[in-house]
């Protein structure tokens, strides 16, 4: 007996029309490969999109860094009393330009807002001598 397939055969199975669970198998293979198309895009994206912000920050970097040396020599020219009276130490000198830097400082400037002490029995009295 030959195992091959004689052309009548191959014929007659390309005719047949595919069952609905091989077009559904086709479909999901169609929208794998979609799926992984739109993911390597996105990747590729993300990495030219992250390198030219590496590059802009680099080039930001390199044009403000003579004005930054200049502000940072004119400070550490500054005595420590002329540092106390504007706020700042000789060590944090090194952390001016720092972005989190300006914000640990507005948060430390900030008045911290005293929560209401509950009125219980024991200071009911005070706040009424205190009204008084």
């Amino acid at each position: 007996m030959d195992a091959r397939i004689t052309k009548e055969e191959t014929a007659l199975l390309m005719s047949l029309t595919p069952s609905r669970h091989a077009q559904q198998v086709e479909e999901i293979r169609l929208a794998a490969i979609r799926a992984r198309d739109e993911a390597i895009g996105r990747a590729i994206r993300d990495a030219v999109t992250g390198l030219f912000r590496a590059l802009r920050s680099i080039a930001n970097f390199i044009i403000t860094y003579p004005e930054r040396r200049a502000v940072y020599e004119h400070l550490n020219a500054l005595s420590d009393r002329e540092l106390a009276d504007i706020g700042l130490t000789r060590g944090d000198l090194a952390r001016v330009f720092d972005a989190d830097f300006a914000k640990t400082r507005e948060l430390a400037a900030r008045p911290a807002s005293r929560p209401a002490m509950p009125l219980t029995a024991a200071n009911s009295n005070v706040a009424v001598a205190k009204a008084a």
